[in-house]
């Protein structure tokens, strides 16, 4: 079978495979595919124990050349794509793509859709490389590998690389980098910060009228805070303003952000003001706050008690955010200017209410380490320090860090012979000879770890297009990547 690639974007586009619902469909709808091509392929379950995450999570392998594989010995090109994606956010931002961001929408040059960028159809750029590749004598195997749950912490290419299922002595590993030669790129940590506190259910005592806040942004990759609009940021402030305007307020409810590594497009909060301040706030709605970025919605309390969060839960919030910034103001004060943003980033990207307790995520862009304070456990070792800290300001309150992921730098040399190859193989082909050092973390990092070299590539670009709405790759973009993939292996396989 020879891959009709409209067909196949509209099919891989169209299947969910967000990362925490899991990836069960795409990766039997790949095999099935890479099984027509003539691969030899495996389904590879990624077992984990991340809470509130789908359990379906699988690798999917084809095969070909020899698929024997000696653990002893690196042999073998392997061309990796993760197929999942971060949530779509709003659907009513997806306005290239009807309001609809699995719907595969063609205008001239460019293919919309939520995964056309990063990075779904570059793996599709891969399978029809390999086209031309079926049946031949190749004196090291081609591998296809479409991993799990990248957004989770790369998952998948972990489990993938620990189960030595492949060896493969050069990985390429997609990545929107508008068709550069990815050499170098930041290192990447998720935070979490729990804060603990009891919530009682208490009288209202005069906290009679409910306000439920809808606060709205932009959301951009978390790598590039500086591209979107962070919506949870947007809610804390206007609670500071509504407590500048002396409105006293007792909350009840906090959320926002549904992705890590991803600026949240979204938040809420719920709270009570007395019936008293009820017209003044209206006033004060509508006079103060940008209704397209701000909604409210106002009801009654009820005859039963309600559960409100402690009096000083937002002043632990802008405590902690002030941990960051004093070690912004140090480690992320060293730049780099062929990186953009040049600096190391945070990003507020989620907050989850449960019972007793807030949970904030934060993820962290480091930029590579250099023997600076710019390394993960230097990092972790300010940001617990500070939180310590700042723990005793709160008696009532119980503040936890952990690092849920800490994903290594890229650092590859220019002179690397896989990075020349590359750089040779662009000119061939009539592309522009480009590296880059990017901000954004990828897969290529941990197949570097693991002794095999590894350079990132592929269609499309990252900022302000993956992890937003209308994300979009181009046409000619990912035919030049099938030919970029094409003489890659021919010139390590053949």
């Amino acid at each position: 079978m020879l891959i009709n690639f409209i067909e196949q974007a509209e099919q891989l586009i169209r299947i969910r495979s967000v990362s925490q619902d899991g990836n069960e469909e795409i990766a039997v709808y790949l095999e099935n595919l890479m099984n027509s091509m003539g691969f030899k392929t495996t389904l590879q379950e990624v077992t984990h124990s991340m809470e509130g995450v789908s359990k379906r999570q699988l690798n999917v392998l084809g095969i070909l050349g020899d698929p024997l594989v000696d653990g002893k010995t690196k042999k073998g090109l392997l061309l990796n794509t993760h197929v999942d994606t971060v949530s779509p956010g709003l659907f009513n931002q997806w306005t290239d793509t009807g309001r609809d961001p699995f719907k595969a929408t063609f205008v001239d040059n460019r293919i919309y859709g939520l995964g056309s960028s990063d990075v779904k159809l570059d793996l599709l750029c891969k399978l029809k490389a390999c086209e031309r590749y079926r049946g031949r004598m190749l004196k090291m195997p081609v591998y296809v590998a479409g991993t799990a749950a990248a957004e989770l912490g790369q998952i998948g290419a972990k489990f993938l690389i620990k189960s030595k299922i492949v060896n493969p002595q050069i990985a390429l590993v997609g990545d929107a980098s508008d068709l550069s030669i990815v050499h170098s790129h930041k290192a990447y940590a998720l935070y979490q910060v729990t804060i603990g506190y009891n919530q009682l259910q208490r009288d209202a005592k005069g906290y009679n009228t409910k306000i439920e806040m809808k606060c709205f942004g932009k959301s951009a990759h978390g790598s590039s805070p500086q591209m979107g609009d962070n919506a949870i940021e947007r809610m804390l402030e206007v609670m500071h303003m509504i407590k500048a305007a002396n409105f006293q307020n007792k909350i009840c409810a906090i959320s926002g952000g549904e992705s890590i590594n991803k600026v949240p497009d979204s938040s809420l909060v719920e709270f009570f003001i007395s019936s008293s301040s009820f017209e003044d706030f209206k006033r004060f709605f509508r006079e103060k706050l940008a209704q397209e970025q701000v909604q409210v919605e106002f009801g009654g309390l009820g005859d039963t008690g309600k559960g409100f969060l402690p009096d000083n839960i937002m002043d632990s919030i802008d405590a902690i955010q002030a941990c960051l910034g004093k070690i912004k103001s140090t480690t992320f004060a060293l730049k780099n200017s062929d990186f953009n943003p040049p600096t190391s980033t945070t990003n507020l990207s989620k907050i989850m209410q449960r019972q007793g307790f807030l949970e904030l995520f934060f993820d962290v862009c480091l930029l590579p380490d250099t023997g600076s304070t710019h390394s993960l456990d230097e990092f972790d070792r300010q940001f617990k320090a500070e939180l310590a800290k700042t723990n005793t300001q709160f008696p009532n309150l119980i503040l936890n860090l952990s690092r849920k992921i800490a994903n290594p730098a890229l650092n590859v040399s220019e002179d690397n012979q896989l990075v020349v190859a590359a750089k040779e193989i662009q000119a061939r082909i009539g592309l522009e000879q480009k590296l880059s050092k990017k901000s954004n973390n990828s897969e290529a990092a941990q197949f570097h770890a693991a002794g095999m070299d590894a350079i990132a590539f592929g269609p499309g670009g990252i900022q302000g297009n993956s992890h937003s709405p209308n994300e979009f790759n181009l046409v000619d973009h990912l035919d030049h990547s099938v030919h970029f993939y094409d003489r890659m292996i021919e010139r390590f396989c053949l």
